[in-house]
């Protein structure tokens, strides 16, 4: 059985990463057994310093970029196959939209807002033993804003960054329209895509920012949302 290595739930969501949401939102649609193995110890067995990767019948494969074709590969369960290679064209992009720049703007709002980043602290460095907790909650802040000003996002305002997630979800409002699914009536890889981010923004009340405010007021996407964790659950 597939194991998955990820970081762990936060109120409803399976995990606070949209990317392992993503993972597992895949092997769920798919049919494919699995289980979890969470929390943040994992990201020192991690090829890549980083979360998820699945370990299967003795094969290691990081990075959800790399462990959906594994999967489809692998088990052939492609939960896209009855797209075609213009639909894949337009998921492609919108894909990487999310998960290289708007995935961004759920990191800065996560840890650059300093109201955020004291939820941060209580939920993921807790549990280790004061004053180590608070050492290696600065040292990961420290090192998360640093990435954002390297990847360019941290280089702007607050508003600016809001303004500049806010086109990607006009965007994801727009195509989406007022079918279920991106694609019709039923669920593709943009869509768990679109659910993983959007499920940290609508779904999990921890966090407070003002992206979060816009993404709730697309009701398409809202409602969107909600009925794919519906779907996931049930």
């Amino acid at each position: 059985m597939i194991k998955l290595y990820k970081f762990g739930p936060v109120g409803d969501v399976c995990d606070a990463s949209p990317f392992c949401v993503k993972v597992e939102a895949y092997l769920k649609l798919a049919g494919i057994p699995y289980e979890t193995l969470s929390g943040a110890q994992y990201l020192r067995t991690a090829p890549k310093g980083k979360l998820p990767y699945i370990e299967d019948n003795g094969a290691i494969v990081p990075d959800s970029g790399f462990i959906l074709p594994y999967l489809k590969e692998t088990y052939g369960k492609d939960i896209d196959s009855h797209l075609g290679s213009a639909d894949k064209a337009v998921a492609h992009a919108f894909i990487e939209m999310i998960d290289e720049h708007l995935y961004w703007v759920l990191v800065h709002a996560r840890w650059a807002l300093d109201h955020n980043a004291k939820t941060l602290h209580r939920l993921f460095f807790a549990g280790i033993p004061f004053p180590l907790d608070k050492l290696i909650a600065r040292k990961a802040r420290n090192d998360i804003k640093q990435a954002l000003y390297k990847q360019g996002i941290g280089r702007h305002s607050g508003e600016e960054i809001t303004e500049k997630g806010n086109r990607d979800l006009k965007a994801l409002s727009d195509f989406l329209g007022d079918k279920d699914y991106f694609f019709g009536d039923k669920p593709t890889t943009l869509d768990i895509s679109a659910y993983a981010l959007l499920a940290q923004f609508i779904l999990i009340s921890e966090f407070s920012a003002p992206i979060f405010d816009k993404a709730k007021s697309y009701d398409n996407l809202v409602a969107f949302t909600k009925r794919l964790h519906k779907h996931l659950k049930s």
